[in-house]
């Protein structure tokens, strides 16, 4: 065979093996094209967690099946059991690798740009650092992933339950720093992985959602500072805003509702121009407050209007989230029915009325507030946030009256109970040693605008006097049921709503509503607190001694735990979805 036919067999050959490659890639990429979704669940989309999708190859049907990985978000702890190989979400960075976020916030980005938009007015070098600090921070490294990518905002191609993750990340981190942080006494965020088929994907979605219900979204969403503008899923309906964060939804068919996420930065673009023209002496722009609520059940229970009664005291559960749930509290709180009646006819006769549910907070539930921890902030669970046990100026007004009436007795020769006396003692304590908890006195006029945190080593104080008030009337609670006797501490409660709250001019008038008084209305209390002495000695054998110390006590165990905590203002979720596992997916 001559060269010339070797060289054209080569070449024949060689144009045939590109044939084949070319026919085998051609084939590959049919086969590949089936695997539908494939290419909607890479990092592009799902950051990290594109690592974990993966194709399988379904023989009876000859084609590749796509599966990908997203979270199931819930909250765990603190009664909640706990899910089989669930991933807590604390904002450290062990937590975020192992829910396959990056280090750094996938929202610095928004907030720099805010800074920068809004520093206009701060100087050539300030504005040079702060595009600096930009053009540094608009990179991150995600874990694992061997080599840096340019981040994208929420409102990119990224699914947006990942910015939605790092917020909860950030938002957990703030509120759990500090504490003994167990979850058999905090409830934390925490998801599991769901793997699942695009095949079964809607066609009307285009990414990965992640899953999670009504009643833990509700939760997740305040806690990181928004406000369920408009709350209906029922009809499919979520909307919330605050704190620069949006989420709103959307109905899709055969799969229920879909809701969206996104971040703005305005919130702080609101506090750099707040303090620029603050520089200039001008401040009507009003940023929004940090809120860091209390990560505890006890707590989320109050967004919804649910108020869990103190197991030790008999203290029922009620709902208090409406003003016709506050007057079927008070049939369960006063059994005698007057309470209810009386606050009926007031709705009825100014419909704008919106009763004071700080101090039944107050007298009914245990401490929200965890050990060892600042935080004070729970939400309110009803419209008003007022009342005498919240104020510096009902806590000074309750020793200086007390002071008043052992002084009184004294005088008459009359006996004075010894935890009457104990009560007194306890109040001076704190006085004397903590000017917070009476700090404002007789004279100031405007009481605490705002607080996420207090001191701690005075809250562990009031925290003590709480535990030790409950005590003492848990025995006597007791004591009662052993003798068969008819008072309980409810009683005690209905007769102080009845004659105390209830009384003419007092705090349920149109002018005690508008403007509290509440040095007035903690005076008015000792007024009343004959006709109490007379109405407790109608249904039970205790004597005006027994009737004054438990009196006491109850009034200093709700002047602390209004001291513990701070209610937060906003709109609530309705009662009936607390709890709801009523399935969310996260767009």
């Amino acid at each position: 065979m001559s060269s010339t036919d070797i060289n054209l067999a080569a070449s024949a050959l060689a144009i045939a093996l590109v044939a084949l490659i070319i026919a085998v890639g051609q084939l590959l990429q049919q086969y590949l094209a089936t695997a539908d979704g494939y290419r909607r669940c890479q990092m592009s989309v799902m950051g990290d967690w594109a690592k974990m999708t993966r194709l399988r190859w379904r023989w009876s049907e000859f084609r590749l099946e796509t599966l990908f990985t997203t979270p199931e978000i819930f909250l765990s702890g603190d009664g909640v059991p706990i899910k089989e190989a669930q991933v807590t979400i604390t904002g450290s960075l062990k937590s975020r690798k192992r829910t396959f976020m990056p280090s750094s916030s996938l929202t610095d980005e928004v907030d720099a740009r805010s800074a920068a938009n809004e520093n206009t007015g701060v100087g050539a070098l300030a504005l040079l650092r702060i595009f600096y600090s930009l053009k540094t921070i608009t990179k991150f490294k995600w874990p694992g992933s061997g080599r840096n990518r340019l981040s994208h905002s929420p409102s990119d191609e990224l699914a947006c339950w990942l910015p939605l993750l790092d917020q909860i990340h950030k938002t957990t981190q703030l509120s759990s720093s500090g504490t003994n942080f167990t979850l058999a006494n905090l409830r934390i965020p925490a998801l599991v992985f769901r793997e699942r088929s695009w095949d079964f994907q809607p066609p009307d979605v285009v990414r990965p959602l992640a899953k999670t219900t009504v009643a833990d979204i509700a939760v997740i969403a305040r806690r990181m500072g928004m406000r369920w503008k408009d709350f209906r899923p029922g009809d499919g309906v979520l909307r919330a805003e605050g704190h620069s964060h949006i989420i709103t939804s959307t109905v899709v068919r055969s799969l229920g509702i879909v809701i969206q996420y996104s971040y703005t930065g305005q919130g702080r673009r609101l506090q750099m121009a707040e303090r620029n023209l603050g520089r200039a002496g001008v401040h009507y722009i009003q940023s929004e407050r940090d809120e860091i609520y209390i990560p505890r059940a006890r707590s989320d229970r109050l967004g919804g209007g649910v108020l869990r009664g103190e197991q030790m005291l008999q203290v029922p559960d009620i709902t208090v989230g409406t003003q016709q749930e506050i007057v079927v509290a008070l049939r369960r709180l006063d059994r005698s029915g007057e309470s209810a009646a009386k606050l009926a006819i007031i709705l009825r006769e100014n419909p704008g009325f919106h009763f004071r549910i700080a101090d039944i907070c107050a007298f009914t539930l245990g401490t929200v507030r965890q050990r060892g921890s600042g935080l004070v902030q729970v939400p309110a669970p009803s419209d008003s946030v007022y009342g005498v046990t919240t104020s510096p100026h009902g806590r000074w007004m309750f020793k200086y009256c007390l002071e008043s009436h052992v002084q009184q007795q004294q005088q008459q020769e009359k006996q004075i109970g010894q935890q009457t006396r104990e009560v007194l003692n306890m109040c001076y304590d704190l006085s004397i040693s903590y000017p917070e908890w009476d700090r404002l006195g007789l004279d100031a006029e405007i009481d605490e605008e705002w607080a996420v945190t207090r001191n701690i080593e005075y809250l562990e104080k009031v925290h003590d006097t709480f535990d030790a008030m409950t005590e003492y009337l848990r025995v006597m609670n007791h004591r009662m049921n052993v003798r068969d006797s008819k008072l309980r501490y409810v009683d005690l409660l209905g007769v102080h709503l009845r004659l105390g709250v209830f009384c003419a001019d007092g705090e349920t008038t149109p002018v005690g509503a508008e403007i509290p008084r509440y040095k007035d209305d903690v005076g008015r209390y000792f007024e009343q607190l004959p006709a109490i002495i007379a109405e407790m000695y109608k249904t039970s054998d205790m004597d005006q001694e027994q009737v004054v110390d438990a009196w006491t006590t109850m009034m200093l165990r709700a002047f602390c735990w209004g001291a513990c905590h701070f209610l937060v203002p906003g709109e609530r979720v309705p009662t009936a979805y607390y709890g709801s596992q009523q399935p969310v997916y996260i767009g």
